[in-house]
């Protein structure tokens, strides 16, 4: 039953601590010692704790030690549990502060799990392995849209228009773009292709949930030169897959390239053949979590 009794007041942290030492002690003058102030200044702290519960919490014998009166044996545990409280939530929002636990979520453009990026979330893991990492693979517009609801803490991505939003961004590195094409395809005997070599070639592309974003941006590059291309809303190695099996060929990202038995890779040199891949998050945003993998991706986009 709650005492309707009006409250004396609470005690302060303190005054628990202070309170805890001496029963730990079970001296005032081992717990002053310990506490580096003086026995007077323990005594008033306990005597004031005391007027607030109402009662003596310590059982005072000249020459025996300090023992818990059943008032302090009441509170005891609870002033413990607290105290211990406190110094973990203190602990904590250390720890997070400086990017050693917490939880951070990265979202990226399919294609770019290779390279600078999974070796900055790789240094990122074993440097930080109590942060709580989630990673999501998504379109452009999927991944501007989850990062703008905030369900994302950042965002590496290609195909993105400067200044497309109010977001933070930085362009990382440049990503030279590659045709895959079945490996008995007549354009195997040559070292590199055009973007007039393109228009030959039945050309195949992802679009999850519509987005077009990829498409667009080849189509802009082909320039005149008239291709075909279907869209598909698979994975990118369902995709490889479809050329291994000579339905078409598709464009990827070189870092991206994985060896394929019945799949050769052909670099695009021409005008326009690389792509820019950009870190973006909310121009707001202080998680010291996202500093910190941005600048492990950052050094190896520098060596990329």
């Amino acid at each position: 039953m709650i005492s309707n009794r009006r409250l004396r007041g609470r005690p302060d942290f303190h005054q628990l601590e202070t309170f805890l030492k001496v029963a730990e002690t079970r001296s005032f003058a081992a717990a002053a010692r310990q506490m580096g102030v003086s026995q007077p200044a323990v005594s008033q702290t306990i005597a004031r704790l005391e007027e607030l519960y109402g009662g003596d919490l310590f059982e005072r014998r000249r020459g025996a030690p300090a023992a818990l009166t059943p008032i302090g044996r009441a509170i005891f545990p609870k002033a413990k549990l607290l105290l211990f409280t406190v110094d973990q939530q203190i602990e904590r929002a250390l720890a997070t502060a400086q990017s050693y636990t917490g939880s951070l979520s990265v979202g990226f453009y399919t294609g770019l799990a290779l390279g600078p990026l999974k070796e900055g979330i790789a240094d990122f893991r074993l440097s930080r392995p109590d942060v709580e990492l989630r990673i999501v693979e998504s379109s452009p517009a999927e991944l501007h849209r989850a990062l703008n609801e905030r369900s994302l803490d950042i965002i590496f991505s290609a195909y993105v228009t400067e200044g497309a939003d109010s977001n933070q961004q930085e362009r990382l590195w440049e990503e030279p773009m590659v045709v895959a094409l079945q490996d008995t395809h007549p354009f195997t005997a040559k070292d590199s292709l055009r973007w007039a070599d393109l228009a030959a070639l039945p050309l195949m592309m992802r679009s999850h949930g519509g987005d077009l974003t990829a498409y667009r941006t080849i189509a802009s590059r082909m320039g005149e030169h008239p291709f075909q291309c279907d869209l598909h809303d698979v994975s990118r190695g369902a995709l490889i897959e479809l050329v291994r099996l000579g339905l078409g060929a598709t464009i990827s990202f070189a870092s991206a390239v994985v060896p394929r038995d019945g799949v050769a890779f052909l670099p695009i040199v021409d005008d326009n053949s690389n792509v820019g891949i950009d870190a973006i998050w909310p121009r707001d945003d202080r998680n010291p979590l996202r500093h910190r993998l941005l600048s492990l991706v950052r050094k190896h986009a520098a060596t990329h």
